[in-house]
């Protein structure tokens, strides 16, 4: 204990290595004075809320932690697919990513709950439950025996479908193919509406729409604008069932070796960007829906009484 506080103090930790009858002194470099490299990927663009979080925190880690810390953003999946960088983050190769809880089902199923419908009445709400400090206690450490710590999490945005073909009706769902995030909740939506749901990374979604394998995307508007889906799915429809939530996950064998204060910093840093982030959302939601139907996107909804139907039918 007390060489490690002579070593985070700036002191040079001298080294003794025995050498035949000899011994050779060496020294080695503060580990308090070694930059801490940040990667940080997420699968939407830039301008998004996902993108606006991150810049957020290393924001705030930069100013509080000066050239002990230096952060990268690689959104639109530089860093791979989905798939790809929960496993990087899981092994330490990627320090922090973002994405949906859904995409975390194949790790533990509890990931799902969120994608169930009607859980949030809007974003405060949903803000409020995810940071109710009962909820991070049962849900923030499932992911830890997997390799994963959340740090944040926050309720971005209302679930919107892209499809092919417009939604009017109920009747309209039966027999489409739609990419969901992956969780049996979301499967199960889509099948008490007579659609099937196929789990699918964002990145082979357009693709995927060109060459008819699927009729849309279920996701957001921060997927569908920046994205220019009016070219490929140009009826965004408004279901009003669910808000899409996002897990804020760092690699838990590289964050259980950082130094003490910047864990500290890091959890605190966070949690500000995650209540920053609940006013951008909700400020921007309505924009991009007008930018939607300025560049040739069209909106529909369910009539009252439809809109009710779909309510009773998932709401067990």
């Amino acid at each position: 204990m007390g060489l490690m506080k002579l070593v985070r103090g700036g002191l040079v930790a001298a080294a003794v290595v025995a050498v035949g009858m000899g011994a050779v002194f060496t020294s080695s470099t503060p580990a308090s004075a070694k930059k801490i490299m940040i990667k940080l990927g997420h699968p939407l663009p830039p301008k998004t809320g996902l993108q606006v979080w991150a810049e957020a925190l290393k924001a705030g880690l930069e100013k509080r932690l000066g050239d002990r810390v230096e952060m990268k953003i690689f959104p639109v999946s530089q860093l791979g697919a989905i798939p790809r960088m929960i496993e990087g983050a899981q092994l330490g190769t990627i320090e922090m990513i973002e994405m949906p809880p859904a995409f975390f089902t194949g790790l533990d199923p509890r990931f799902g709950v969120l994608s169930a419908p009607g859980i949030f009445r809007d974003f405060s709400n949903g803000h409020r439950a995810v940071h109710d400090p009962e909820f991070k206690k049962a849900f923030w450490p499932i992911g830890e025996r997997k390799g994963l710590k959340m740090i944040g999490m926050s309720c971005d945005v209302p679930t919107d479908y892209a499809t092919v073909k417009p939604i009017h009706t109920l009747a309209d769902f039966k027999g489409r193919k739609l990419r969901v995030f992956g969780s049996k909740f979301e499967i199960e939506t889509l099948r008490r509406v007579g659609a099937t749901g196929v789990p699918m990374p964002l990145s082979e979604v357009i693709p995927a729409i060109q060459q008819g394998t699927i009729d849309g995307n279920k996701a957001a508007m921060t997927v569908f604008v920046p994205f220019k889906y009016q070219t490929v799915a140009k009826y965004v429809f408004k279901a009003k069932s669910s808000i899409i939530c996002i897990n804020k996950m760092a690699s838990k064998v590289w964050f259980d070796k950082l130094p003490r204060d910047i864990q500290t910093a890091i959890m605190e840093e966070a949690a500000k960007a995650d209540d920053m982030i609940l006013g951008w959302n909700q400020a921007v939601i309505n924009k991009l829906y007008v930018v939607w139907t300025k560049t040739g996107g069209v909106l529909t909804e369910l009539s009252d009484t439809e809109q009710a139907e779909l309510q009773r039918r998932l709401s067990t």
